[in-house]
Order: C-alpha cells, then sequence, then structure tokens
C-alpha cells in the first residue's frame, strides 16, 4: 500500500507512541465550495468585464485553488483529494447478471465512503499513431521496406479517426485542511502530530476502498496525476505526449508548468469558453461547451439500456467528464425525506381545504416514493440503500465555437428522452469544476440518485480489445469504436499461453479475407509463414511485390510421386525443444518414441483409405495392414515401400488376404492422387522441405469436395483420396513450421480444418499444433465453418484469441457462444445471425466484414476482452484485390479469348 507521508507536507513526525484520538466524522456541506457571487459594482468598476463576471481580466492572472500535489493527494487552502484512476471494464456481452454484479460491487465500495465526496473526471489519453507505428516496427522480427509501406497506409487510415485511452479518474475528499496546524505544524515540532496521523489513517482507509473489487483502482501519481492535471487545466486542447514523470511532489511554483501553458477567457452571456494553449511552438485554441445532466427518467441497465455515463464513448469526438457526488448517511436522507414528506402533505391539504380540489396525482406519487425511501433507509439499511447529492457535468470542445455547440447538440440528442442534457450559463465557472479543487459552480440542476442507479453508469466500461503492439486489422464496432491493433504472438510471448487462434463462420463471413491479411501484414514484418489453402486463391500473395523472390505457391496435387510421405511428414523432436524440462535428455527421447508411433499412425490411417471400400470395413485386413505398419521401420527417412516389403513376409495370418492388400496399395501407388503417399527409396520426401521459401502457400487446387449426404459406399476414387490428401497436406504444414528455429517467430494458416478434422490423424494434429504452440512460438491460425470442429477436439482450453464471424444456423451459434466463453441461451447466440449486415437490395460486394473477437490477453475471466469488430483492409489496393474471392463474370477466360480472336 502506497504511504502519503503527510508529515512532509506539515511537520516532522515524532518518535512517541502516545494513543491517538478517534478519527473525527467529516462534515461537507458543498455551500462553503460555492464560488461567492462578487458584490454590485459601480459602472466605472465593471467597464470592460460588462455585468456578467463569467469574463475574467485578461490582463490579470487567473487564480486556482489547487495549491500543491504530494503522490495522489491534491490539496487547496481548505481541502485535501486523494485520486485514483480505475482500471477499464469491459461491458460488451457481459450476461444481465454479470453486469448487476459489477454495478452492486462498484455501488457498494462507493457506499463505503459514507459522509464524504467523491469527485470524478473522465479524460482521454490520445495514443499517438506514430507511437502505435514505432511499436509495431519495434515488433517485427526483420522488417522490410514493404512494411514500412504498409505502416505508412495504415497511419493515414487511423490519423482520420479517434485512437485514444479512455481514463476514468476518481477523487475522494479527505476532509478540510487546518491553516494553524499548515503554520504550527512548520514552526513548532510535534505540534499537529495527532491530527496528522488521523490523516494518514484516514487515506490509508480510502486507499483500501478503492482498491476494492467493482472499482479496482490505483493510486494516481507520476505519469497519471501528471495527466489529469494536464488534461484538465488545459480542457479540450490537444496535449503533447509526454516524457515518464517521476515527480510526486509538486509545490504551487512547479504547478506552473500547467498553469502557465494556458489561458481561459470568456464573453459575458457566452455560449462557452476559449482556451488557448501551444503545441510546441504552434498555438492552440479551443472552444469548450459545459453542459450539465439533468432530469433522468427510469433506465434498465444492463437489461436494456446502456451505462448512462459510459454513452459518450460512442461519439467520435472527445468527451469529457467531471462530477461531484456526495455519499449520503442513512441519517440525513431520512432526515431530507420527511421534509419532502411535511412538504407533500402541506400541499394536499392546500388543495383539499383551501380549494376542495382533489390534489394532482403526482403528489401522491412523491408521497408513496418519499416514505419508501425513508423506510429503506430506517429498516435493514445497507450499502446498497445508500443515497446520493450530485452533480455532472459534459465537455466538448472543437476549434470554433459553432462546432463545439454543433458536438453539444449531438451529446444532447444521444441521450434523449430518457436523460435531458442542459446547457446553462456561467460557462467560465462550470467549466473550472474540471480542475481539481475548484469549487461548485452552482447547486442548480442537482440529481439525488440511489448509489446504484450511480454505480449503473460504469464509467469505466471500454471498448478496450487488442493490444498495442501489433498490425491494424481494423475497428471495434459495437460499444464504441476504436482502432483494434494486433499481434497473434502476444499470446505465446507475454500472456504464456496458447497461440492457437480459431477463425470461425459460414459461407462468405470473410475468414479466407481477413487470414490472409493477418499473413500478408505480419509476413512483411519478416515473420516466416507456412499457409494450407485447399482453394488456392490465396497463393496469389506469393505474387504481391512485398514477397517478391521470399514467397513461393505450391500445389500439392501436383508434386512428385512420394510428396506427401507420411513418415516424413511427422518432425523428428530436437533436444533444445526441452531445455526448460527436468531432465532434457529422457523427455526427448519419450518425444521421439511418441513421433514414430505418430508416424505409424499416420501411414496407418492413410494406406486404409486406399483400399476398397469392403477392405476398409474388414477388421482383418485392417489387423494386417497394422501388424506390417508395426513391423516396419517408422524413421522420417521411411516409405510405404517398408510395408510393402513386411505386407510380402507376413508369416502369422492370411497370405491371400495380404497379396489382396499388397495388390490393391501397388494400384493405388500408380493412380493420380494416391501416388502422393509412396515414396521410394530413391524417390519422393525423405524428411527434406517442400519449399526452401519464407512464406509457402500450399494449395490443393482440383481437390474433389466429399458430399457428405452420400454414403461412403458411394463416394468416388477422388472424394475417397481428399480425405487423407487433407490430413497429409496439413501435416506438411506443420513439418514446415518445426523446421525453423525453436525461438524464431513461425506462423501457420489451414483453412477448412473442418476437413482435416474428419479423419483421426487429423484430429492429432490439431490437438498438437494446440499444446505446441506456446513452447515454439507459432501462431497457429485455423479457419472453420463450425466451432464444433474446434470444441469437439478437447481443446478449447488450448485456444487463445478466436475470431467468429456471421453464422446463421442455431446450433453452430451455441457453439461459437462456447467458443468465446460466453454462456449459451441468454440471447448472445442472434448476435452471430446480426454480423456484416447487408441490404436486400445492395449490389455492393467486398463490404467489410465483421466477426466477435476475443483477444485472450487475461482480464476477469483470463479470456480477454471480447468486442464485435469491424476488418478493414480497404487501404492496401493490391491486397484487397488479391484476396478477393468473390466470383466476377465480367473477368471470365471465354470473354478474353473473345477479345483477342477480335483484335487479331
Amino acid at each position: 500500500m502506497m504511504q502519503l507521508k503527510l508529515t512532509s507536507l506539515f511537520g516532522r513526525r515524532p518518535d512517541a507512541d502516545e494513543d491517538l484520538d478517534e478519527d473525527a466524522a467529516i462534515i461537507y456541506d458543498p455551500d462553503e465550495d460555492l464560488v461567492e457571487s462578487p458584490l454590485p459594482t459601480s459602472a466605472k468598476k465593471a467597464k470592460g468585464r460588462g455585468r456578467n463576471p463569467d469574463a475574467p481580466r485578461l490582463t490579470s492572472p487567473m487564480k486556482w485553488a489547487l495549491s500543491r500535489v504530494a503522490n495522489h493527494v491534491t490539496f487547496s487552502d481548505k481541502r485535501m483529494v486523494a485520486w485514483y484512476l480505475l482500471d477499464p471494464q469491459r461491458w460488451s456481452f457481459r450476461t444481465v447478471a454479470d453486469g448487476e454484479s459489477l454495478i452492486e460491487a462498484h455501488a457498494s465500495q462507493i457506499a463505503e465512503l459514507v459522509g464524504r465526496t467523491v469527485y470524478g473526471r473522465i479524460t482521454t489519453r490520445p495514443y499517438a499513431v506514430e507511437t502505435w507505428a514505432e511499436a509495431a516496427w519495434n515488433n517485427s522480427p526483420a522488417p522490410t521496406e514493404g512494411f514500412a509501406k504498409i505502416l505508412e497506409r495504415d497511419q493515414v487510415q487511423l490519423s482520420s479517426r479517434m485512437q485514444s485511452d479512455k481514463l476514468v479518474y476518481l477523487g475522494v475528499d479527505l476532509g478540510s485542511r487546518s491553516s494553524a496546524v499548515d503554520l504550527t505544524g512548520r514552526m513548532i515540532r510535534d505540534v499537529a502530530r495527532r491530527e496528522l496521523e488521523a490523516l494518514q489513517r484516514r487515506l490509508d482507509e480510502v486507499d483500501d476502498v478503492m482498491a476494492g473489487p467493482g472499482v479496482d483502482a490505483i493510486p494516481a501519481v507520476g505519469n497519471d496525476m501528471a495527466w489529469l492535471l494536464a488534461r484538465s487545466f488545459a480542457l479540450g486542447c490537444p496535449a503533447p505526449v509526454q516524457d515518464t514523470v517521476e515527480e510526486v511532489h509538486w509545490s504551487k511554483e512547479d504547478l506552473h508548468e500547467f498553469i502557465g501553458a494556458t489561458h481561459w477567457s470568456a464573453e459575458p452571456l457566452a455560449q462557452s469558453v476559449r482556451i488557448d494553449s501551444t503545441m510546441g511552438e504552434q498555438p492552440i485554441t479551443r472552444h469548450v461547451v459545459v453542459l450539465t445532466v439533468g432530469r433522468m427518467g427510469e433506465l434498465h441497465i444492463p437489461e436494456v439500456d446502456e451505462p448512462w455515463i459510459a454513452k459518450t464513448d460512442k461519439l467520435p469526438f472527445p468527451v469529457e467528464w467531471a462530477f461531484r457526488v456526495d455519499v449520503r448517511s442513512s441519517h440525513e436522507t431520512s432526515k431530507e425525506m420527511n421534509k419532502l414528506s411535511d412538504r407533500v402533505l402541506a400541499q394536499r391539504d392546500h388543495y383539499l381545504d383551501d380549494h376542495g380540489k382533489q390534489p394532482p396525482r403526482q403528489l401522491a406519487r412523491q408521497a408513496e416514493r418519499a416514505s419508501a425511501v425513508e423506510d429503506e433507509q430506517r429498516s435493514g439499511f445497507d450499502g446498497l440503500s445508500t443515497r446520493t447529492r450530485g452533480w455532472y457535468r459534459i465537455a466538448v470542445s472543437a476549434p470554433t465555437q459553432e462546432e463545439a455547440l454543433q458536438r453539444a447538440a449531438v451529446v444532447q440528442k444521444i441521450y434523449k428522452p430518457a436523460i435531458k442534457i442542459e446547457r446553462e450559463f456561467d460557462q467560465f465557472r462550470l467549466a473550472r469544476e474540471f480542475v481539481p479543487m475548484e469549487p461548485l459552480a452552482n447547486t442548480g440542476h442537482t440529481r439525488h440518485l440511489p448509489i446504484l442507479k450511480l454505480a449503473a453508469g460504469v464509467p469505466a466500461a471500454t471498448a478496450e480489445v487488442g493490444d498495442k503492439r501489433g498490425v491494424l486489422i481494423g475497428y471495434t464496432s459495437g460499444f464504441a469504436e476504436r482502432p483494434v491493433t494486433w499481434d497473434p504472438w502476444y499470446g505465446p510471448e507475454v500472456v504464456e499461453g496458447s497461440g492457437l487462434v480459431p477463425i470461425v463462420g459460414g459461407l462468405g463471413a470473410g475468414k479466407s479475407f481477413f487470414a490472409g491479411g493477418i499473413v500478408y501484414k505480419t509476413g512483411a514484418q519478416g515473420v516466416p509463414w507456412t499457409v494450407l489453402d485447399p482453394s488456392g486463391r490465396l497463393g496469389a500473395l506469393a505474387d504481391l511485390p512485398e514477397f517478391r523472390g521470399v514467397a513461393r505457391a505450391v500445389n500439392l496435387l501436383q508434386s512428385e510421386p512420394g510428396a506427401l510421405n507420411p513418415y516424413a511428414l511427422v518432425p523428428e523432436p530436437q533436444l533444445e525443444w526441452f531445455r526448460d524440462e527436468p531432465d532434457p535428455h529422457h523427455a526427448v527421447s519419450l518425444a521421439k518414441s511418441a513421433a514414430e508411433a505418430q508416424r505409424r499412425d499416420l501411414m496407418t490411417d492413410t494406406l486404409r483409405w486406399c483400399l476398397p471400400a469392403e477392405d476398409q470395413n474388414d477388421p482383418a485386413a485392417l489387423s494386417i495392414l497394422r501388424d506390417a505398419v508395426s513391423r516396419a521401420e517408422a524413421r522420417p527417412y521411411s516409405t510405404a515401400h517398408g510395408v510393402l516389403i513386411a505386407l510380402n513376409h507376413n508369416a502369422d495370418g492370411d497370405h491371400d488376404l495380404a497379396s489382396r492388400v499388397v495388390r490393391r496399395l501397388r494400384e493405388a501407388s500408380e493412380r493420380e492422387l494416391s501416388r502422393l503417399f509412396f515414396a521410394t527409396p530413391s524417390g519422393g520426401n525423405h524428411g527434406d522441405a517442400l519449399s526452401d521459401r519464407r512464406m509457402t502457400f500450399f494449395s490443393l487446387k482440383g481437390l474433389s469436395q466429399i458430399d457428405e449426404s452420400k454414403p461412403k459406399n458411394e463416394w468416388s476414387y477422388d472424394e475417397l483420396m481428399s480425405r487423407p490428401v487433407m490430413s497429409l497436406a496439413a501435416w506438411s504444414a506443420l513439418r514446415s513450421v518445426y523446421r525453423a528455429d525453436f525461438h524464431e517467430r513461425k506462423g501457420m494458416f489451414l483453412d477448412e480444418v473442418h476437413e482435416i478434422t474428419a479423419v483421426s490423424t487429423g484430429r492429432t494434429l490439431v490437438q498438437k499444433v494446440a499444446t505446441d504452440t506456446r513452447k515454439h512460438d507459432i501462431a497457429a491460425l485455423v479457419s472453420t465453418q463450425n466451432a464444433a470442429n474446434v470444441i469437439g477436439q478437447n481443446i478449447n482450453n488450448f485456444v487463445g484469441a478466436a475470431f467468429v464471424g456471421k453464422t446463421t444456423d442455431e446450433e453452430a451459434q451455441a457453439h461459437n457462444c462456447r467458443l468465446l466463453g460466453l454462456p449459451v441461451g441468454v440471447g448472445y447466440e442472434a448476435e452471430f445471425a446480426k454480423l456484416s449486415r447487408r441490404s436486400r437490395r445492395s449490389e455492393i460486394t467486398g463490404t467489410p466484414r465483421e466477426f466477435i473477437f476475443r483477444d485472450g490477453m487475461g482480464g476477469e475471466d483470463g479470456k480477454g476482452g471480447v468486442e464485435k469488430i469491424r476488418v478493414d483492409y480497404s487501404n492496401h489496393d493490391r491486397l484487397t484485390v488479391a484476396l478477393n474471392t468473390t466470383a466476377d463474370p465480367t473477368k471470365r477466360r471465354a470473354l478474353e479469348l473473345v477479345a483477342e480472336e477480335g483484335a487479331a
């Protein structure tokens, strides 16, 4: 816990150990902090300022109440306030129960501050585009010239959008300062010891409350305190990126760093406040309009409505909040309700006795409500029954007053009709409330809110997802719009979690388009990628200028016989993989045994598919085949030829059956697809890489798709072979990844993984990828149409980040919820069908696709933030053309031939 050391401000702490007096209750009336209205002056004295004291004298420096800062406590001549920075809270995709729990936890903690005043300041810390670009460049293993151009295009796009971090500060009043203590404490040692000890005890108590669940705040010191001051004195002005601030104590002279850099002014009856500042040597002017929260209707949060304070996060321009809340005791509230009830009864009697009329029903409702509140305070009072009294201000700014007023109107509009937002006069003093320690401008529009309604504002709610060092993939499109940058290796390297990233969605959801963009941008960073794309469309990335000379597209179906030798596709474990184990040599020995077993399983599964359907279901034939594979050597350089030899030397089984199996396998070794499995001692793959390029795109273009509606005995030969070909191609991609340096970042993308997991060895591959990504620093993107293909492999605990696109099937939607860690049956299923909406009459293609993104970066449940995002690569023209998988009849080859004949 942080200790403020208040003695350093008022006097030296003695070494004596006398008992301390009990801490006195803090009594605070906001009227004592009201700005005193100036006395009437003569017309001569008012010259130059008009009749409204709203306008300060431009020739005299402004005076501020803030006099010093120590750690996270600000001081004025009268009071002390401790400031805290709240932890961001995820709001999107919370269940109603989770939302209620968050609100109740926040309310319970604030209720612990009964008798105190709580101050709030919500601001933003712009995250400079250049800062992100520098972080992304530094995060690149071997950035290329192409990546520099990618960053340039992304920076241009980001410069037109708001990129900032939301900061929520809460200040807690610690009580009044005694000027006598301040003076005598400096002159006479130990004179103020008892009061100093009491103040320290108050601060410790408040620190504990603010660190509790629901608030999760830390003391605002150093950079955080400096930013609060900078954003308050230069309200609405852009602020430069700060260097690291190590100071924790600022005297009044030190505060001139913030005060002297700005100038506030306002004309009489002005609609805004003008604030002049500088950015470097460039003068900056902003016009600030302050709004006040007025009458509030019924809000149903979280069932229907969004958090009422966080609602301004949706706006495309920065919005600042300042509020002051008195957390009232039950006795104080009961006394006020008694007065209100007496007033209502008096009004009712006035109608009945003096005028002989029935009173309005509104009076009966007010009396009933006041009685209920009073009863709530007197019987069974708990923290959630606490009442508050507060004033809530919203500030918007713009370079011109007209634009600032337009933004203010937008704020008023988004709150209609539930909350009335007022624009008052006296803008100058209202704006001063945004500076710590400034007094309340007026007591108009006082809001008397239950503690739960205050907490339902959820000021710390945010749409934070992704990291600050990865490539730009798009923007959040749900609670608020924020840029989303993502590093696929953040999970294995920082979170120490999995690098397995499922990309799920139905046809046309944009899975290949999204994954292709990740491969493109991170590949330009210097990360080697191995891509298995059955359709062959992603191979166009190999022809882009960014990958010229380092990428190669390989159609495995056109490879030499034996290119998919099952024995060669299971990598041989290396000792360096097990350096962290207690006994590395024993661990690698076990791993080599497991690799041999995996090669035998892979060979058995592959050769079984080469047999006719009647032999595939014959237990005797399968037994003979398994025995032969077990007797044959299973090293990376072994081939199916060794299995055929073992079958020919079958001494114990049925010789006729063994001979028939050999004949069938020799026939398969000569056919177009299955010959890929049969390497010979002199030809085929014996553990060598199929590509020596940094970027390899394996395709299976031309491979038949299986019609699952047909029984297996009706499948054609090409359909039968598609399953083992897909599985072996995936193992080939995995082997390419394992050949890279153990500590090097590696990427692998497996498209249509549901075809791979249809066979047992394919399921084993996905499980191996899931468990090895962290140890081998692999980002493994797997694309599938149904999340069940991931969940069904019992690897959901190994999933890092996840992306889920448009899905319409109800059962598949439930699987999506399980993948993302969302509860099933509470309404989230329908959200997947609403993604990437388009008009029935729209003929526009290539519109940005939407996904639900879980970033896997820890958090409350360990699974990170969950937000709806919109993938946007529109600023990369060559990329979007290469990734466009939508058919275009105007580009068909027949038209090109006709054009060539016409030219001839």
